[in-house]
């Protein structure tokens, strides 16, 4: 930002949109309510207001309203596709600049690479990659966007088998940081920028605007085995899961899931093979180390692909309003324990714990730096507005207790909007230290909101 901003005056915002490709609306514009409400998926009214939406339809437009922003004293935020359970772009003050309808996408068959804008989907890059045979661990829904997911590290698709965490499989990063500056980050170029896209999360200081992907071969045979186990004996299946140690393309998750009868969890394993036996087998180095009476199988050998995950993930999530929380941790079964106490007093049965196995990934050389062989994550819904603060206090309680069990936690699922002041638990604390140092460095002005979202 300039030293001295200049007050924004009736001229400059009747002018400054004339100079973009795509348009701007201010909180004084009859269309700004509809903008807002459209900017994020989540249910809940986010009380947050920038002073301007800027939905941009060109890397001119990102750059010219970077400048905008720079010259008047106004503080940026960027949106991707708006899939944020936080709504972490919405900030009080300042500019939101919506990057959605950059949404191209460019494949490279030969050289197993892609290009990703940043309004893209998972569905839509895996459909475009699956015309040549090719693949990457998007987000478990099909409308998670590559953007902020990739931001903010990733847990993707098949993670383990593909380089664990979905930001290292970025080969580069187009971004226009505070200055405006058009500039290309990776290994090479701008290492230190490179360095930060890869996981440091919705408090970065530039606007990503293209993603440089290496792709993998898609997997010919992807299937699916569940198995039923009571919540009481939760803990004492994850010990027998490390125990097994599941080979790296075998995803292991646990749900608890509610019915009739109450809690239970519902074990579910996806093979990423080449053949049905060779799918049979990576089921099986799980399932033949478990005890018969411990874990009921309800499916075996169910054929699964890349889309059946996105609308399995989606028929998770359906009741409209949404929160989340999690921890990384190596203390998985003490974990299932402090959830066991905690789902009796859910205000919502609709409310899905996740574990999800990760084992001892090796973590490459990047701002994402949290660790612990389980996640941990807890996605509170509900249908109801009347009951928003309850869910809320729910969902504290039972992440304040569990923080005792935490090794690290995953930036793009904590709970910014009660503990943005804790972001810190999301990485490393030597990671924590340089992504701020950089951030006085390429942003001394302050141009990008930080990653605080509460003040209080």
């Amino acid at each position: 930002m300039q030293p001295h901003p200049e007050p924004i005056g009736a001229d400059d915002f009747r002018t400054f949109p004339r100079q973009l490709d795509g348009k701007a609306r201010s909180r004084h514009h009859a269309e700004y309510a509809g903008w807002h409400r459209s900017a994020y998926w989540n249910g809940r009214r986010f009380d947050r207001f920038p002073e301007y939406i800027v939905r941009a339809q060109s890397l001119d437009d990102v750059a010219h309203s970077i400048d905008f922003a720079r010259a008047h004293g106004l503080s940026v935020s960027v949106r991707g596709s708006g899939h944020s359970y936080a709504g972490c772009f919405l900030r009080d003050t300042g500019l939101l600049l919506d990057l959605s309808a950059l949404d191209r996408i460019e494949v490279d068959a030969e050289a197993g690479t892609a290009s990703v804008q940043p309004g893209v989907g998972a569905r839509r890059l895996s459909a475009a990659l699956a015309a040549h045979g090719l693949a990457f661990p998007t987000g478990h829904g099909g409308e998670v966007g590559l953007s902020g997911f990739l931001l903010g590290g990733g847990l993707g698709i098949n993670f383990r088998a593909w380089s664990d965490i979905s930001a290292f499989s970025v080969r580069a990063v187009d971004l226009i940081d505070a200055q405006g500056r058009l500039l290309r980050a990776s290994a090479e170029q701008h290492p230190e920028l490179f360095w930060a896209a890869r996981g440091g999360g919705p408090g970065l200081f530039f606007a990503a605007v293209r993603f440089h992907l290496q792709c993998r071969p898609l997997p010919a045979c992807i299937t699916s085995c569940a198995y039923r186990c009571e919540l009481a004996r939760v803990g004492e299946l994850m010990d027998e899961i490390e125990r097994s140690a599941p080979p790296p393309a075998l995803q292991v998750m646990l749900a608890l899931v509610a019915d009739s009868g109450g809690r239970y969890a519902l074990l579910t394993t996806l093979a990423f093979a080449d053949t049905p036996a060779q799918a049979q087998a990576l089921h099986r180095a799980l399932s033949s180390q478990l005890p018969p009476a411990l874990a009921e199988p309800v499916g075996v050998d169910e054929p699964s692909s890349f889309e059946s995950i996105y609308r399995g993930s989606e028929a998770m999530l359906s009741a409209g309003r949404y929160r989340s929380d999690n921890i990384l941790t190596d203390r998985g079964a003490d974990a299932a324990r402090v959830l066991a106490a905690h789902l009796p007093r859910s205000p919502s049965p609709a409310s899905l714990p996740l574990l999800i196995w990760r084992g001892e990934p090796a973590l490459a050389d990047a701002a994402f730096s949290a660790r612990g062989r389980w996640f941990v994550s807890t996605y509170a819904q509900w249908p109801h507005e009347r009951d928003d603060d309850a869910n809320r206090r729910w969902l504290k309680a039972l992440y304040d207790e569990l923080a005792g069990l935490a090794s690290g936690c995953y930036i793009n699922e904590f709970d910014l909007e009660q503990r943005s002041a804790q972001a810190a638990r999301c990485f490393a604390p030597a990671h924590w230290t340089r992504l701020r140092e950089l951030r006085r460095r390429y942003d001394p002005g302050g141009v990008f909101h930080d990653v605080r979202i509460d003040r209080r």
